[in-house]
């Protein structure tokens, strides 16, 4: 598969995206949710897996967290979710190429970002009466790596998500480009761990790591108010990462060539038009 063909594949995503909202939007909001309780999955996954290496400064911390966390994109592409960041790609080269409306994307992102929060912020309450994040105490990683998001500058917040969402809509990109599906699965996980290991800020993540701190006994240093400030240059830092970076850019590297398979298909489907009146 080449760009062009991958490509087709975002377009008809978006495309896909738009008309189960317009047609079952409560069956988008519960697929937008689910993006959220995966992430949340692999938070989880992440803390018990690396929580050890953190207490006792290993300094392979880092890289099997972002190996570990690599699990939630494969669970949101394979198990039908839908994530905000993502869209923000599908939906520019579609609008882009005139298949989605501005106001579409509007709706999509708006309605995907508030059902990703909202499973996340449902996995995080439910899981809070577990105990398991409580047994590990105040010094485990979760706690840590929240303190250290909120105290971040809202300007290094803001590039970290632009770099953030630019390597994973690469993660969701350069797979279409692979035919072995095992191949595809591994890449997606290296590309979601160099996001991760470099310290990157993802909203959608970020939204769900806050509700797991949040609604447990957590130390001071993390609040509400903290969360806001992380979560809100990342949002817009994201969209640029996934729309400028991916969406707009691989969509006028390949302008001449899709613009040429448009046009090949608008007369495919006149030829077939055409023998079927004749």
């Amino acid at each position: 598969m080449n760009e062009v063909e991958a490509l087709e594949g975002l377009r008809k995503k978006a495309v896909k995206s738009t008309q189960m909202l317009q047609l079952r939007p409560l069956e988008y909001l519960v697929r937008a949710m689910l993006a959220g309780v995966f992430i949340g999955f692999a938070i989880i996954f992440t803390l018990k897996s690396i929580n050890g290496f953190y207490l006792n400064e290993s300094p392979v911390t880092t890289l099997v967290g972002g190996l570990t966390f690599g699990v939630a994109l494969v669970l949101i592409v394979y198990g039908g979710a839908e994530l905000f960041t993502g869209n923000t790609m599908y939906f520019t080269t579609s609008t882009m190429r005139g298949y989605t409306s501005k106001m579409d994307t509007f709706k999509v992102w708006t309605l995907c970002f508030i059902g990703n929060g909202l499973g996340g912020l449902a996995f995080a309450l439910l899981f809070s009466q577990t105990g398991i994040i409580q047994e590990l105490g105040m010094d485990n990683w979760l706690f840590a790596v929240s303190e250290t998001k909120i105290h971040h500058t809202t300007w290094e917040i803001f590039t970290r998500a632009i770099f953030c969402n630019w390597m994973v809509c690469l993660a969701i990109f350069i797979p279409k480009n692979m035919k072995n599906e095992l191949a595809q699965i591994m890449m997606m996980m290296i590309l979601v761990a160099v996001f991760f290991a470099s310290g990157f800020d993802h909203v959608i993540a970020n939204m769900a790591l806050f509700s797991l701190a949040l609604v447990v006994p957590h130390p001071e240093a993390i609040s509400f108010a903290g969360a806001i400030h992380n979560l809100i240059p990342a949002l817009f830092g994201n969209i640029i990462g996934g729309a400028l970076f991916m969406g707009m850019i691989y969509t006028w590297l390949n302008k001449s060539k899709l613009e040429v398979d448009q046009s090949d298909q608008e007369a495919a489907t006149i030829n077939i038009a055409s023998k079927q009146k004749a």
